[in-house]
């Protein structure tokens, strides 16, 4: 590396208007005295990179305040070296000056441990070295950055120990802050920086400040003193300005001290910045300290401090930042955030989520670029500019400042809802660069960008300059590391006007310049607003472009900004004296903007305002067009967003943008935040591309304060996304899309992949979809039916009841219409209004007919006229003489599953005697919407008769009855089913685990509750024996006999044992819980009426039997009831169980205490009884509480027996 260019032309000491005296008697500025003293060539001081490997060191501080001592650690083999400590500044044009010379304190030469590693964070702490010399900093030390330079007395070898002398009783007009955690961040003595080596973990997560620095060497030497701060030391100095010097670390430790200073300068690459820095940064601002920020890319990784880790425990003297950011987690094991300032995703509960442009009006945009600074004719005219050559560019010329200026990392000024107000641009300088950062820190992409000077006042009244560019200072002195560049007059005119505007003038003004004064004028500026008229009406959601006109008295229009939410946040306009500016409209029935005007001396001026008229209905996000409008992903998903109203209102519908290739069917749907279905439907009439609404048959009501969800189904994926939108809250009027956050029920920018979609739970990068709701407040709605009694689809509406209907809002009473008919017929009867509950009743003047269909229609208009109408139909309670399955007012355990499906569900069934099928019913649970047709078949899958419902959100039984009976036969097996085209069906697993037998309906045991996935059609599977409570209505004419008493077996029935056999052991010592049995075939088709089991005196309590399916599924199961004290005991199933001749069964009873009969080797072989046979070993057990299928087998007889009668 080349060291140092001293500039050959030296600028003189001239303090206008004053002659020349000794500035060092008295010393009224320190700097001026200072410079004045004869400096130390270049050649003598500097040094080659970071110097000579062989001897390094470091300052066990990196700074001292001055009278104090500071120490020295030193890494040499050599037997004699020299420490030469040199202050920098402008000297001339040297750059530094020699103020003392130090001797090593340690014996030479010196051995040093090895340095303390950590290879969990790659930490290399050399803490642990001894000191090597130190110096007694004199109390009249001049604050300011200064260098120890070791050098071996034997081969020349040198380095540079860096450090900071500190006035911490100066209250000098600047305090000028070094980048040292940059420095440190970049350095990879020992191995490791924060972007490499780390070993596995690929980069350092802690940095000690005990390491010399190897910063300076090859690319880095951008990143450390002499890159970008020195020029701008150099200047300062040069100009007689009255500075003193601080740190990074004392930023942090002793913050407190930037409030004593009128200007606090934060220079070249200052990127790494603690939460206690920003702090007390932030707290000097708002106290009225004024900040300029020549510097780029600064407050950028937010790190923390730790102590070393060399046994001293001392502060301040480890630097951390786990990049959290590009670990894409929370890894830091503190609760402290340790990623970008500006990467919100884990902030709450973190401390991240803050901007850098919050603080210095630019953010970091370009991470590679290299251009020069421009000034546009317009902006040279602003007070920055002026005593240069830039206040006389012509109309629509832009004047190009020194090369390399915008670079090599560079910001941008950013509209992202932490813009600090009343900024205003002061330069514009465009260009391609290769790295424009793409998110919050991981990815960067080719682009351009556009880059400005940037200007605002605090409320505080003190101003904050972003320069927003490392490189600024290489246009004020050519002085330093890196390209050549040449100084720009310009450029450092600026610098003087600026510091004179903060209230600080130079003291030796170098040659060239001109002394500036502070800005008198204290007129803000005016503005007008030309179009849209005022009281225009425009839609809500639509882009409206505002326009109009700016003055200023005394100064320039050097930005105009436009509030869209009562002066919550403001937003830059295009242009100044003649601006415009785009919105999209949003409020509830009004929107005000506000408009005000901002000089170059950033004074800001009063609003206008200008009021508009809203029309159409509320939405997320208008006619926005996403950056993506379709993303390069076929697979089929259900897409969301996470909403919540302002107010009570209700939702009219679902909308969303559509991109090229989003093709097929799209469904619609919303849902409570839990995942209940409210509403669905499809939309229809589609566009090629753009926004697509569906409005729903009914308005949804929705609650202000609740979260809801919006969610539409893209079977051929290709949906717009734009990652990183929720971030933050998104607020649309009285709709708030709340920021993206962890934890269920949290996220937003919502999904669910699979073939028919559902409920989005999921959610990622905190992208927004595109999914929006239309929603409108009841004042701006017709009245809208909330609720019915009976509820729509009810299907047990009592037959002397009345018919009901509660509005949104009050009605006006003579505009009330109300009817209710049976099919063509109407019902008489009388209507009133309840005006303090909204609700309109009828009362019919007879009782309904039972098991019967009426429709009722209201309709009413509010005080305004306008009219809404609701029609709902309802069945009357069944019949007496009307047979189901369930209880009418039986209620599924689960009465919706979150599956969006289409469905075919139904019920086996069979009577016990003859009789007819006039309808169906089922149980709608919420999300089960669409038309429904009912069907019964039989059991070999012929259609017998059909009806349907029409579709309704209403939840309970809905009933379907048929156009003519269907004649059934006992014994005969049916199904009863319908067709759910949207899903959301109930179901309860293991409800036919066992046969279930209801007065003269039976639905079997085992593989019952069928269902059939895609079009309509037989449903011919089961899952886990679940009940999906399908119903079918039955009547008969036959007397049904009671359940449990089949009747008496016919002639010829039979078991496997004769009723004089006895067991060998009639009660066995056994007295655990079992299940005992016998496996047996048929050889003919018949039935089973029940199982006997012989009882042995010790057998006592509960006993249960049963009959299964080789496989294990219950076919029949009954509890004993009135046996004798021992002997053979019989219990008839509730209904005879059909066998199928050589299939294999098995007969089973539970005894709760064992003490059951046996005989040895009993069933050892097979055995055969007239049409029944048991295979050898045929005997089975399972032990256990409970009955259940026994699976085990044994050669034993438990005397286990059916009763069998073949057809």
């Amino acid at each position: 590396m080349v060291a140092l260019v001293v500039a050959v032309a030296v600028g003189a000491f001239v303090l206008p208007g004053v002659a020349q005296a000794d500035p060092c008697n008295p010393v009224v500025n320190p700097i001026v005295c200072e410079n004045s003293k004869s400096g130390t060539p270049a050649s003598v001081w500097d040094i080659d990179g970071s110097g000579d490997p062989s001897i390094q060191g470091f300052a066990t501080d990196i700074s001292v305040n001055a009278g104090q001592r500071i120490d020295f650690k030193i890494k040499t083999n050599a037997a004699a070296y020299t420490i030469g400590i040199y202050r920098l500044g402008w000297y001339g044009g040297n750059g530094a000056r020699k103020v003392a010379d130090v001797n090593p304190s340690a014996s030479l030469p010196q051995t040093q441990p090895d340095c303390i590693t950590d290879a969990a964070t790659a930490l290399f702490d050399c803490g642990n070295w001894a000191v090597s010399a130190f110096w007694n900093v004199p109390s009249t030390a001049v604050s300011g950055v200064y260098i120890a330079r070791l050098q071996r007395n034997d081969t020349g070898g040198d380095s540079h120990i860096t450090f900071v002398v500190r006035q911490d009783s100066s209250t000098s007009a600047l305090f000028f802050q070094t980048s040292d955690a940059t420095w440190h961040a970049y350095n990879k003595y020992g191995g490791s920086d924060f972007y490499s080596g780390g070993g596995s973990i690929g980069r350092a997560y802690k940095l000690s400040y005990n390491r010399p620095f190897a910063t300076r060497n090859s690319v880095e030497r951008r990143d450390f003193l002499f890159g970008a701060e020195y020029p701008m030391i150099r200047f300062l100095e040069r100009n007689g300005y009255d500075v003193s010097y601080t740190t990074n670390v004392d930023s942090d430790r002793r913050g407190q001290l930037i409030k004593n200073h009128k200007v606090f300068l934060s220079v070249g690459h200052d990127e790494y910045w603690s939460g206690g820095q920003r702090a007390n940064v932030e707290a000097a601002r708002d106290a009225g300290t004024h900040l300029a920020f020549f510097s780029g890319n600064s407050v950028y990784w937010k790190t923390r401090w730790e102590p070393s880790k060399d046994g001293t425990n001392t502060a301040h003297r480890t630097v951390v930042t786990y990049k959290e950011t590009w670990a894409n987690a929370k890894i830091d094991p503190s609760s402290e955030w340790t990623g970008t300032w500006r990467d919100p995703r884990f902030s709450p509960p973190a401390d991240g989520g803050r901007p850098e442009n919050e603080l210095m009006g630019t953010m970091f945009m370009v991470n590679d670029g290299d251009l020069a600074l421009k000034v546009r004719a317009e902006e040279g005219k602003y007070r920055l500019w002026r005593n240069t050559n830039l206040t006389s560019l012509s109309a629509g010329s832009t004047a190009t400042l020194a090369p390399h200026t915008v670079g090599y990392e560079s910001d941008e000024d950013l509209d992202n809802g932490f813009r600090p107000p009343g900024l205003i641009r002061l330069s514009t300088t465009v260009g391609e660069v290769p790295q424009v950062l793409q998110d919050f820190g991981n990815k960067v992409a080719p682009g351009t960008t556009t880059h400005h000077l940037t200007l605002y006042r605090a409320a505080s009244g003190a101003l904050v300059f972003g320069a927003g560019t490392v490189q600024y200072t290489w246009g004020l002195d050519e002085v330093h590391d890196g390209q050549s560049a040449p100084t720009d007059s310009r450029m450092q005119q600026a610098v003087i006007n600026l510091f004179a505007d903060m209230g600080v003038q130079p003291a030796t003004l170098m040659t060239g310049l001109v002394a500036a004064t502070a800005s008198t004028d204290g007129t803000a500026p005016t503005v007008s607003i030309t179009t849209p008229a005022a009281g225009a009406t425009v839609a809500r959601g639509s882009q409206v472009t505002i326009t109009g006109t700016a003055s200023d008295v005394g100064g320039r229009v050097a930005g105009v900004e436009v509030s869209t939410n009562d002066g919550a946040s403001w937003h830059p306009a295009t242009g100044t004296t003649s601006w415009s500016y785009s919105f999209h409209a949003a409020g509830l029935s009004t929107q005000v903007v506000r408009v005000r005007a901002i000089d170059d001396s950033v004074n800001i001026g009063a609003a206008a305002t200008r009021e508009f008229q809203l029309t159409g209905p509320n939405t997320l996000f208008g006619q926005r067009v996403p950056k993506t409008p379709a993303v390069d992903e076929a697979s089929a998903v259900e897409l969301g967003v996470r909403f919540t109203p302002q107010t009570d209102g209700y939702v009219t519908g679902v909308r969303f943008y559509k991109g090229t290739g989003n093709t097929g069917t799209h469904l619609g749907r919303l849902w409570t935040n839990s995942g209940e279905l409210l509403a669905n439907g499809t939309f229809t009439g589609e566009t090629a591309t753009g926004w697509q609404t569906l409005t729903f048959a009914t308005p949804v009501p929705v609650t202000e304060g609740q979260s809801y969800v919006a969610s539409y189904f893209a079977p051929s994926g290709k949906y717009a996304a734009d990652n990183w939108v929720f971030t933050r809250d998104w607020t649309s009027g009285p709709l708030t899309a709340a920021r993206s956050a962890a934890g269920a029920g949290n996220g937003n920018g919502l999904f669910r992949y699979g073939g028919s979609g559902g409920f989005p739970n999921e959610s990622y990068g905190a992208a927004n979809y595109y999914v929006d709701v239309t929603f409108a407040v009841s004042a701006d709605l017709p009245p809208a039916v909330t609720s019915t009694t009976p509820t729509d689809g009810s299907g047990d509406a009592p037959v002397d009841g009345t018919v009901s209907a509660i509005f949104s809002k009050a009605l006006a009473p003579g505009t009330i219409s109300f009817t209710l008919t049976k099919g063509a017929t109407p019902v008489a009867g009388t209507t009133a209004y309840n005006s303090a509950l909204k609700k309109v009743t009828f009362t019919p003047s007879a009782p309904l007919d039972s098991a019967t269909s009426y429709t009722a229609v209201v309709t009413a208009a509010d005080s305004e006229g306008r009219s809404g109408t609701a029609t709902w139909s309802f069945f009357t309670t069944l019949d007496s003489d009307l047979h189901t399955l369930f209880p009418p007012d039986a209620v599924p355990a689960t009465p919706a599953h979150n599956d969006a499906s289409a469905v075919e569900l139904g019920v086996t069934f069979r009577a016990r005697v003859d009789g007819r099928v006039v309808g169906i019913r089922f149980y709608q649970g919420p999300g089960n919407t669409g038309s429904h047709p009912v069907t019964l078949w039989t059991a070999g899958g012929t259609a017998l008769r059909t009806a349907t419902l029409p579709s309704t959100t209403a939840v309970g039984w809905r009933t379907a009855y048929f156009s003519s009976p269907v004649d059934v036969v006992a014994g005969t097996n049916y199904v009863a089913s319908y067709f759910a085209p949207n899903g959301f069906y109930p179901g309860d697993n293991r409800y036919f685990a066992g046969t279930r037998t209801v007065g003269p309906l039976v639905a079997p045991g085992g593989s019952n509750g069928v269902f059939r996935y895609g079009s309509s059609g037989f449903p011919n599977q089961s899952y886990e024996s679940t009940n999906y409570w399908v119903d079918p209505l039955f009547v008969t004419d036959e007397e049904v006999p009671p359940v449990g008493q089949p009747g008496a077996p016919p002639p010829g029935a039979h078991g496997i044992f004769a009723p004089t056999d006895t067991p060998a052991v009639a009660s066995w010592d056994d007295n655990d819980a079992v299940e005992v049995g016998m496996r047996f075939v048929p050889a003919v088709d018949g039935d089973v009426y029940g199982v006997r089991f012989y009882k042995g005196p010790g057998n006592t309590g509960t006993h249960t039997g049963s009959l299964w399916s080789s496989g294990g599924g219950r076919l029949g199961t009954v509890t004993f009831t009135n046996e004798t004290g021992s002997g053979w005991q019989t219990a008839y199933f509730p209904e005879v169980v059909p066998v199928s001749a050589g299939h294999e069964y098995v007969i089973s009873y539970h005894t709760t205490v064992g003490q059951y009969s046996v005989t040895g080797g009993g069933l050892a072989s097979s055995r055969t009884v007239g049409q029944l046979t048991v295979p050898a070993s045929g005997a089975t057990y399972r032990y256990g509480p409970g009955d259940g299928f026994p699976s085990s087998s044994s050669s034993a007889n438990y005397w286990v027996d059916l009763v069998f009668a073949a057809n």
